[in-house]
């Protein structure tokens, strides 16, 4: 399968705790590649041929840690039973020579991460608000890593209010929304199609 930066930024997502070595990994099942924390989940679809099996494996963040993108190359990802492999290659499809393939080994026991089907509900929400990510950004930048981040959302054409807690100065403030048209994303269709094939209604 081909991966890339924002498949190997999902780490950014895995738990940094050694007492559940399940979530220091991304688990890759059912076409999908998963991270999580406790605390938050992130999901992205794998970029995966028509006739390529959906691999099922959990890789440790620091084997993912390893794999180094470079601009102008593509980074392929085998999984096989135990073992999975990275192979860099050129924009032309030709073995990158400077970067030689690696190889870790994987854990095939899935069941240890959590079965994430769970925790997607599948009513309608009634209230969407689109926030750039850039804006997020340098939101977050501004917050002490101790904080905590209260947003109050009340409708979405009203600004989204934020407080970061536990501070003797605390931060406050608001953003404005954006008018975004869910329909006009390419992966809107694609996250409808995918509930009606896991039986989802």
């Amino acid at each position: 399968m081909k991966i890339d930066r924002y498949d190997l930024a999902l780490v950014n997502a895995t738990c940094g705790e050694t007492t559940r070595p399940m979530l220091q990994c991304l688990h890759f099942t059912k076409g999908r590649v998963e991270a999580a924390d406790g605390f938050m989940l992130v999901v992205r679809d794998l970029d995966l041929q028509e006739d390529e099996d959906k691999p099922e494996a959990l890789i440790n963040f620091k084997m993912i840690k390893k794999i180094k993108p470079e601009r102008r190359q593509e980074i392929f990802l085998a999984i096989t039973d135990s073992k999975a492999t990275v192979n860099y290659r050129k924009e032309t499809g030709e073995p990158a020579e400077y970067e030689p393939s690696i190889s870790f080994a994987t854990y095939k026991d899935g069941k240890l991460f959590p079965d994430t089907d769970q925790l997607w509900t599948t009513a309608e929400k009634k209230t969407q608000i689109a926030v750039g990510v850039g804006l997020l950004k340098k939101l977050l930048a501004i917050m002490p890593n101790e904080g905590i981040l209260r947003i109050g959302i009340t409708e979405p054409t009203a600004p989204i209010e934020f407080v970061c807690s536990n501070m003797g100065r605390p931060i406050r403030g608001m953003l404005m929304p954006m008018f975004v048209d869910w329909g006009e994303h390419s992966w809107h269709g694609k996250v409808e199609e995918n509930k009606k094939g896991d039986g989802r209604k």
